[in-house]
């Protein structure tokens, strides 16, 4: 949609607020990048479980929803670890 928007606009002469987002020579060397990296490199090294089945990230603990969340990538467990929302695509393993 963003792709069509942009074209449109460029089309027209106007500018399009999403188009440095997907210009092909922007670079993503950027300070949230860096910060992104250092979390998910520190999840996947907390020595916690339940991890995710989706790429091992520790799940917290979320007791307003009574889920386990993955803050990787956004997947989220009931709290009997079924799979509630992806992109993990199984439930956690109990031990």
């Amino acid at each position: 949609m963003d792709a069509s928007e942009i074209i449109r606009d460029k089309i027209l002469g106007k500018e399009n607020e999403n188009a440095p987002v997907f210009n092909p020579s922007r670079t993503i060397l950027r300070k949230q990048l860096f910060v992104n990296g250092i979390n998910a490199v520190k999840n996947l090294a907390t020595p916690t479980a339940p991890r995710c089945t989706h790429l091992g990230c520790a799940l917290k603990k979320n007791s307003d929803e009574n889920t386990w969340e993955c803050p990787c990538h956004g997947s989220r467990f009931s709290e009997n670890g079924e799979l509630l929302e992806n992109p993990a695509n199984s439930n956690l393993n109990r031990r």
